[in-house]
C-alpha cells in the first residue's frame, strides 16, 4: 500500500499508518480463511500457475487497501483540518464512534461471506437486505447466533474505537504534511487503477477469471457498490444487433400454441431441491415412495434449469417468466412497473381464484410483496394457521405437514377453477426434521438434505391421499419445480457451470396420466407460460419462457442462467457458454457432455458455427433484458 512507504520521525506519527497496516493484515487473514474454506466449491479457484496466485494476491491487496483507506480518508481530513476542536472529548467520541462502526461493518461483512458464499456463490450485495429478514422470535439457534454476532460487533467497535481515539489524540502539527500527501496519493492511485470517476474499484475485475473474482473482492465494497447501483439497470446499454435480428433470435412476445380446458392448477415450489434427488444416476438419489410413483405417471423434464442460485430470483422466474437483472429482488426494485403478465390477474379474467401458501413468517424474503405484485389474491403464511405457536417448527418456519394440511382445507372452499401455490420450507437449510418423523423413521440414511426430502415426500403423500378424495382433484394439474439448485451433501461440495443449475421439474395430471421424459433443455421461465396454458390463455404473453407443452417444437433450444452479477450463461444440449455482460464478450464455452470437467475452453480454439449461434442468442437475451 503506497502510504506505507512513508517513514515518520516520531513514534506518535506511526500510529495511523500502523493502524492501516493492521487492518490490511486482518483483511489478508480473512481472505486466506475464505480461500481455504471455499476451496472445493470453486474448483481450487482455477489457480494453475504462480502467475495466477501473484495476480490474485495483488488485486486482493489493492481491493482491501483501497476500501480501508477510503473509509478512513474523511478521518484524515478531519485530523488535518480539525484544529483545536479535536481536543474536546465529545468530538473524539463522535468521530471515533462513526469510523469504528464503518470499519466494523467492513470486517463483519467479510467474515459473514466466508460462510455465506457457499449459499450465495458471490460476495455480499444488496440482496442480503432482503434475505436475512427472518425475525428472531421463537428461534433459539438464531437468537444465540444473533447474540454472538452482536457481541462480536461490540468488541470490534470497541477495539477499533480505541485505535481511532489514539490516532486523534496523537495528532501533531508535524504529521500534517504526511496526512496531506497520503490523501492525494490515495485519490490518485484509486483514480488511476479504476480508470473511472468512481472512487471505489468497480467490478467486475476483468483482469481475472470469473471464478477468481470473489477471492479478491472485498465484501464491503461489493455490498456498497450494489446499493449504489440499485437504481440503475444492471446491464450496460449495449446494442449488439438490430431489433429485427434480436427478435428473430430471442423474443419475449409469446403465444401459447396450445391451450387446455381450464383446470385447477396447483404449483409446488420445492425449496433448495437439486435434480440429484430424482436422478437415478446420482449417488444422492433419494428413494421417495410417493413422488417416485407419480413421476412414473407424469411428464418429467430431466434437463431443467433454474435461472439463478437464490429463492427470490427463482420465485420471480417461475411466477412471472422474467429474469432478475438487479442485485435486489425484482419486486423490491424500481422496476416493478415494467411490462409483465401478472399471473394472478390474468387468470382472474378467466374466473380463477388464487392463493399462495408458505410456512414462513409473513413476507419473509418479500414473498407477500411478490404475490401482490403478480395479482395473487390470497397470501397465507405461518401466522395464518390456527394454533401455529404450538406446532413444531423448522428453523425457517412451520414444517410442511401443517402447511399442507391447512392448504388442503382452504382449497375445499376456494372457487373453481383455482390457482394455488405452495412454497415448502422443510427442505431449506439447516434441514431440520420433525421429532415425530425422526421417531417413526429411525433408520433414515443419507445426508441431512436427503432426509428432509424423505420427510417432504411423506407430506406430499398425505396431501394427495386427501386431495384425491376431493371433487376438484380429477380436473386438476400439479406442477412440481425447485426454486434453485442446492448442495445435496454439506461435505462434498462442488459448484459446476451446468450441474449447479439443474433442478427437478415435472407435471402430473390425474385425468391424463402419462409416462414421459423430455430431454430438451427447459427453464424456470417456462412455468408461467405453462400455467397460462392450463388456464386457457393463448395470446399476449410477455415472457422469457415458453409453454412446456410446446417444448418438443423447439429442437436445439438454448436457455439462460445467471451465475453472478457479471456472468450469464447460455446452455443448450451440447454447450454451456459464459458471457461477461459488463465487458460484452464471451469468456468460456465448454462441450459439457464430452468434457464434464470443463477443461477445454472452446473459445481458445477455432470457433464453430454452433458456438457463434449460441453467442448471438446470449447477446439477444441480454439486449432484450437491458
Amino acid at each position: 500500500m503506497t502510504i506505507l512507504f512513508f517513514k515518520p520521525t516520531a513514534a506518535k506519527e506511526k500510529i495511523a499508518l500502523l493502524f492501516l497496516l493492521k487492518l490490511l493484515i486482518l483483511g489478508c487473514l480473512l481472505k486466506s480463511i475464505f480461500f481455504i474454506y471455499n476451496y472445493k466449491i470453486s474448483r481450487g479457484w482455477d489457480i494453475h500457475t504462480s502467475a495466477d496466485l501473484l495476480g490474485i494476491t495483488k488485486w486482493s491487496l489493492l481491493y482491501d487497501a483501497l476500501c480501508i483507506a477510503i473509509i478512513l480518508l474523511p478521518l484524515f481530513v478531519i485530523l488535518f483540518a480539525g484544529g483545536k476542536y479535536l481536543s474536546h472529548k465529545l468530538a473524539q467520541v463522535i468521530i471515533g464512534g462513526m469510523f469504528s462502526v464503518a470499519l466494523s461493518v467492513l470486517i463483519s461483512l467479510n467474515i459473514i461471506d466466508i460462510f455465506y458464499y457457499r449459499f450465495h456463490l458471490q460476495r455480499a450485495d444488496a440482496d442480503l437486505l432482503y434475505v436475512l429478514r427472518n425475525p428472531l422470535d421463537a428461534r433459539m439457534g438464531t437468537i444465540l447466533l444473533g447474540i454472538t454476532g452482536l457481541l462480536f460487533v461490540i468488541i470490534t467497535v470497541t477495539v477499533v474505537y480505541n485505535h481511532i481515539t489514539r490516532i486523534i489524540q496523537s495528532r501533531t502539527p508535524a504529521n500534517r504534511f504526511l496526512l496531506t500527501i497520503t490523501i492525494l496519493v490515495l485519490f490518485l492511485v484509486s483514480f488511476f487503477i479504476t480508470g473511472t470517476k468512481k472512487i471505489l474499484p468497480t467490478f467486475p475485475l476483468t483482469k481475472l477469471s470469473p471464478v477468481q473474482l470473489p477471492l479478491v473482492q472485498n465484501s464491503f465494497h461489493s455490498f456498497v457498490y450494489s446499493l449504489y447501483r440499485s437504481d440503475e439497470t444492471m446491464l450496460p446499454d449495449r446494442i449488439y444487433m438490430s431489433t429485427a435480428q434480436q427478435d428473430s433470435l430471442f423474443s419475449i412476445h409469446k403465444k401459447n400454441d396450445t391451450v387446455s380446458p381450464a383446470k385447477n392448477i396447483v404449483l409446488f415450489i420445492m425449496e433448495s431441491v437439486p435434480l440429484d434427488f430424482f436422478d437415478t444416476n446420482s449417488p444422492y438419489k433419494v428413494s421417495m415412495p410417493f413422488l417416485d410413483s407419480i413421476i412414473g405417471k407424469s411428464t418429467f423434464y430431466d434437463n431443467a434449469f433454474s435461472y439463478s442460485y437464490s429463492s427470490n430470483k427463482g420465485i420471480t422466474a417461475i411466477l412471472s417468466g422474467l429474469p432478475t437483472i438487479t442485485d435486489i429482488p425484482l419486486y423490491h426494485s424500481n422496476y416493478t412497473s415494467i411490462p409483465r403478465v401478472s399471473i394472478g390477474s390474468a387468470l382472474k379474467k378467466r374466473n380463477y381464484s388464487s392463493a399462495f401458501f408458505i410456512g414462513d413468517n409473513y413476507d419473509d424474503f418479500g414473498f407477500a410483496k411478490c404475490s401482490r405484485w403478480l395479482g395473487i389474491e390470497q397470501y397465507y403464511s405461518m401466522e395464518s394457521i390456527p394454533g401455529y405457536r404450538q406446532m413444531e417448527k423448522h428453523s425457517m418456519g412451520l414444517h410442511d405437514e401443517y402447511v399442507l394440511d391447512f392448504m388442503q382445507k382452504k382449497l375445499r372452499g376456494m372457487q373453481q377453477p383455482f390457482f394455488a401455490i405452495q412454497y415448502n420450507v422443510s427442505t431449506h437449510y439447516p434441514n431440520d426434521i420433525p421429532s415425530s418423523f425422526a421417531k417413526t423413521h429411525p433408520a433414515l440414511k443419507g445426508t441431512a438434505q436427503m432426509k428432509t426430502m424423505l420427510y417432504y415426500d411423506e407430506c406430499i403423500r398425505q396431501f394427495f391421499k386427501t386431495a384425491s378424495e376431493q371433487p376438484w382433484y380429477a380436473n386438476s394439474v400439479f406442477i412440481f419445480c425447485s426454486d434453485h439448485w442446492a448442495q445435496p451433501h454439506s461435505n462434498n461440495i462442488k459448484i459446476d457451470e451446468v450441474e449447479s443449475f439443474r433442478i427437478p421439474l415435472f407435471i402430473y395430471e390425474p385425468g391424463n396420466e402419462v409416462d414421459s421424459v423430455i430431454t430438451s433443455p427447459v427453464s424456470q421461465f417456462d412455468i408461467a407460460n405453462t400455467i397460462l396454458h392450463y388456464g386457457g390463455i393463448r395470446d399476449s404473453i410477455l415472457s422469457y419462457g415458453t409453454n412446456l407443452k410446446d417444448t418438443l417444437l423447439l429442437p436445439g433450444r438454448t436457455i439462460f442462467t445467471k451465475t453472478n452479477s457479471a456472468i450469464y450463461q447460455a446452455i443448450n444440449e451440447k454447450y454451456v457458454l459464459g458471457f461477461n455482460a459488463m465487458e460484452g464478450k464471451a469468456v468460456y464455452c465448454y462441450a459439457y457432455k464430452k468434457d464434464p470437467e470443463k477443461k477445454i475452453n472452446l473459445l481458445l480454439k477455432p470457433i464453430n458455427p454452433e458456438i457463434i449461434r449460441i453467442t448471438l442468442e446470449m447477446k439477444a437475451f441480454l439486449q432484450t433484458a437491458a
